[in-house]
């Protein structure tokens, strides 16, 4: 019996929830999400199903269940970024991208969500943002006491963000441009989502007018921002501060954060550590610090870890300023790039709370200095690993059947070792100099299934051996190879391409084949040829009718679409999927193979669309790796040659062309379907 799913904290929820909803079902939406720790079976089990529309309850944990969401994740197209040096968790086989990214020496450490799509209520669009503490983890979303924010997306949070999705766009080209500088599909879109983003960013009518109401975004960006200036700086803003409320998990450069903030009294609300003590580096702070501090705990459900991050400040009258976000009270969050030997990247909302409304007003006891846990000053989350001192990125090409890696050391500490495993090959680097780039031969990739991590283990001088952990992606690999739809099966393919109907809604086509109802994921049947040559003449017709129609919204439907279980790429690779070792395979294979051919032609000639070279190509290829079979089976065949006299090329051709004419001709007389002479 499966573990029932947790039960997710209703604020995350309910913000994902509402920011969804914003948006129209109808029309393509982009999704950005950023976390410092990514836990990858808790977000595909949970956060994904919640952002294609269903609810953790509805979820059966069937494969039916995977390709449905799956197939809705081709219409909403969601990437994540996250830390590279915290271990996140391989993907599983759900279709969405994933960026791990790193800075030399700091954290990747925002909590954002940004949404791209055709508003629900006027049609228009636009975008939607959220900003919290919380992680893309279990931790993150139903066990931590967490904040979180959102608003439309204004021309404030587009200008302070567009510099962060610029950032991530030119890691992703980096991560995903060969050596030899070829073009890479990578899985997951990665780079088409981030464009899509930015374009929506900058486009003036996508982006709503600034009010009074909103809260700010701020971002702190090592790589980006004026060093004069920093995320502190930006949170407290113009204006002079009596008292701050600070809430964080984690404490370093107290005293300097607080003096850079000018108030004159400063109350901390620091978080339990496992043994139930409220941690603090009370042991860094002045015996005379120059302000007054006190120490607060939350007054309900206090025995819960506090992960949330928040600052408040407040002037002696009304007005009140409330800041939350990703952001520590830590010299790497709070004071990058300012000469810190650690600099994060994150990311705060801050509220004007003009009213005077304090809302944190009754949610605190005092808390005594005598309860706190002495504990070490930190600058990263707990359990962190050390940064590496090196980049390194693994691609397996699909296509190429390789695996490609390269290795740039980043950090001037002496290493040596360097050794790179994936898969069950291994490879040793040489102790470059920082900022030198190294390229490993490319080495076979022989599996079925994806290969998802790697390891480099290195050596240094200080820390003795270490281990780093790295995800491999994958790239130009088609959607049946990741898992993302069923393995197509030939005999079921034309079930369903023989079932199509240009007048339904492309959904509920979409939703048909995902569940397996024309398609089906193969296993529970033989995988023996399929020599149906009157229902691959009638599939085909039925694709053709299909992909010559537009659709419900009146756009043309594109056959060539990988993703498409019906479309004219998978059927051309459920044909090549069968075996063709005899002499009966061959055969049926070469006639299929001809009429996927003459697909593509009638399907190119109609000026709606245009096949991709590479695709013709193969299936050339494929035709005339089968051509010197047919002439000497059929050559060899004592009933051909009694019918016809020596079989030359030009009588084995012909005759191979009579015989496709007469089925098309016969399943025209039986469906009405037009046929060519």
């Amino acid at each position: 019996m499966s573990a029932a799913p947790p039960k997710i904290d209703p604020v995350m929820r309910g913000t994902l929830e509402h920011i969804r909803d914003r948006f129209s079902a109808d029309h393509p939406r982009y999704v950005l999400f950023t976390t410092f720790n990514f836990a990858s079976q808790f977000f595909e089990a949970n956060v994904l199903p919640l952002l294609v529309g269903d609810t953790v309850d509805e979820l059966k944990g069937t494969s039916e269940t995977r390709y449905v969401i799956n197939e809705d994740l081709s219409v909403i197209k969601c990437l994540v970024a996250c830390d590279r040096s915290t271990c996140p968790e391989p993907k599983g086989d759900m279709r969405y991208g994933l960026l791990p990214v790193g800075l030399p020496e700091g954290r990747f450490h925002p909590k954002l969500m940004l949404m791209a799509g055709t508003l629900k209520q006027t049609q228009e669009k636009g975008l939607w943002l959220s900003v919290g503490s919380g992680n893309l983890t279990l931790s993150g979303w139903a066990v931590n006491r967490e904040v979180v924010g959102m608003t439309v997306v204004a021309r404030q949070h587009a200008d302070e963000l567009r510099p962060l999705l610029v950032w991530l766009a030119n890691q992703a080209e980096r991560h995903f441009t060969s050596a030899d500088g070829e073009t890479l599909e990578e899985e997951g879109d990665v780079r088409a989502i981030l464009t899509a983003l930015l374009e929506a960013l900058s486009d003036a009518s996508q982006v709503a007018s600034d009010t009074a109401d909103m809260p700010t975004l701020h971002l702190s960006l090592p790589f980006e921002r004026d060093t004069r200036h920093s995320l502190l700086d930006a949170l407290k803003g113009p204006r002079s501060w009596r008292a701050a409320t600070v809430v964080s998990p984690y404490w370093s450069g107290v005293e300097t954060l607080v003096q850079k903030l000018g108030v004159g009294e400063c109350r901390f609300v620091p978080s339990l550590n496992a043994d139930g003590k409220y941690r603090f580096p009370v042991e860094t702070l002045s015996a005379s610090p120059g302000y007054r501090r006190g120490f607060r705990k939350f007054c309900t459900d206090g025995e819960r870890y506090t992960h949330a991050k928040a600052l408040m400040l407040e002037d002696g009258t009304e007005a009140r300023v409330l800041c939350i976000g990703s952001a520590n009270f830590t010299e790497a969050a709070m004071l990058a790039p300012q000469g810190q030997s650690l600099a994060n990247v994150e990311a705060m909302f801050r509220y004007d709370l003009k009213n005077g409304t304090d809302p944190w007003n009754g949610r605190f006891h005092p808390l005594d200095e005598n309860e706190l846990e002495p504990s070490e000053a930190r600058q990263d989350e707990d359990n962190a690993p050390p940064l590496p001192p090196f980049d390194a990125i693994v691609l397996c090409d699909w296509r190429a059947r390789v695996f490609c890696a390269q290795l740039t050391i980043t950090s001037n500490q002496s290493i040596r070792d360097i050794v790179l495993r994936v898969d069950s090959f291994e490879y040793q680097f040489a102790a470059t100099p920082a900022g030198e780039m190294q390229t490993m031969p490319p080495l076979p990739f022989k599996g079925a299934q994806p290969v998802r991590s790697f390891s480099v283990s290195y050596t240094s001088g200080k820390d003795g051996t270490a281990t780093f952990r790295g995800l491999v992606t994958q790239v130009n690999a088609l959607p049946d190879e990741l898992g993302y739809q069923p393995r197509p099966r030939l005999k079921k393919v034309l079930e369903l391409l023989r079932s199509l109907n240009p007048d339904a809604p492309d959904g509920k086509t979409r939703e048909r084949a995902a569940l397996g109802l024309g398609g089906g994921d193969g296993e529970e049947e033989s995988a023996e040829p399929t020599f149906d040559f009157f229902g691959l003449f009638q599939g085909t017709w039925k694709l053709r009718e299909f992909y010559q129609r537009p659709d419900s919204a009146g756009k043309n439907r594109d056959p060539y679409d990988k993703q498409a279980p019906y479309g004219a790429a998978n059927l051309y690779r459920a044909i090549t999927l069968q075996p063709a070792t005899t002499p009966e395979e061959k055969i049926g294979r070469y006639i299929q193979l001809m009429e996927m051919r003459d697909v593509v032609n009638r399907l190119d000639g109609t000026g709606q669309y245009r096949s991709s070279p590479l695709f013709l190509k193969d299936i050339d290829e494929k035709i005339d790796e089968l051509h010197g079979d047919m002439v000497s089976l059929i050559g060899n065949s004592p009933s051909f040659i009694s019918m016809f006299g020596t079989a030359t090329p030009e009588r084995i051709n012909d005759f191979l062309g009579w015989f496709r004419r007469e089925i098309t001709k016969e399943i025209s007389q039986k469906t009405g379907a037009p046929h060519a002479e």
